[in-house]
């Protein structure tokens, strides 16, 4: 283990306050994420360990409190956010920059009429989903720590569709984003906008053909 007892005092001893109707309250930052964003204790020792190992983030005190900011900007989405993410650094400044385009409240009666099930269908292994609400999308940004929150308002005024490319086996973790716009898929990004896997694009490729011929049927 990188932390050393120097380290975990300071982990555990770091404090701040809420000043809430001139009173007051001190909180362990420590204790914070365990108890209002439901870290577990020795998965966040290890966690912080491995952010100073591997980021070469010294200053623990610092460290936490970074933390600490992106669990309460996180949450506020959603709480579906990861509680330790691989290259923290970047992934706090990519939270930094869409907490306010993420909380922005939507219209879910006009979003609602947007909803085009029409548009889900399965092949193999693989499904794709139409969200329910506009909070599915902000839950989507939040686990593929991507900007398709940004997207919502094109969803509601008609220029694109979101959908989530998932396994059958497990359809509520998220796997692919997907954009479509004139009932072709034209964007489809996995976690960190890292491009899909050769099995994920036959099903793009599926689904694509399929509402060409559906297309072409109409016409």
């Amino acid at each position: 283990m990188s932390l050393t007892d120097e380290d975990i005092n300071k982990i555990l001893m770091r404090e701040s306050y809420d000043y809430v109707d001139g009173i007051s309250n001190y909180y362990s930052y420590f204790n914070k994420l365990i108890e209002e964003y439901g870290y577990n204790p020795k998965a966040l020792l290890l966690y912080l360990d491995t952010l100073k190992t591997f980021e070469a983030i010294e200053d623990m005190c610092h460290l936490l409190g970074e933390l600490v900011d992106y669990a309460r900007m996180m949450n506020t989405i959603s709480p579906k956010f990861d509680k330790y993410p691989q290259n923290f650094l970047t992934t706090h400044k990519i939270a930094c920059r869409n907490y306010n385009r993420l909380k922005k409240e939507f219209s879910e009666e006009t979003f609602r009429t947007r909803i085009n099930k029409k548009l889900e269908y399965s092949f193999g292994e693989y499904q794709f989903i139409y969200p329910d609400s506009t909070q599915d999308i902000k839950d989507e940004a939040v686990s593929q720590n991507n900007c398709v929150a940004s997207y919502i308002d094109k969803v509601i005024d008609g220029e694109c569709h979101i959908m989530f490319l998932r396994k059958k086996s497990n359809p509520k973790e998220s796997l692919v984003t997907i954009e479509i716009r004139n009932n072709h898929i034209v964007q489809a990004r996995r976690r960190f906008n890292d491009p899909v896997t050769p099995e994920d694009q036959e099903a793009i490729d599926k689904w694509n053909k399929k509402f060409a011929d559906k297309e072409r049927k109409a016409a």
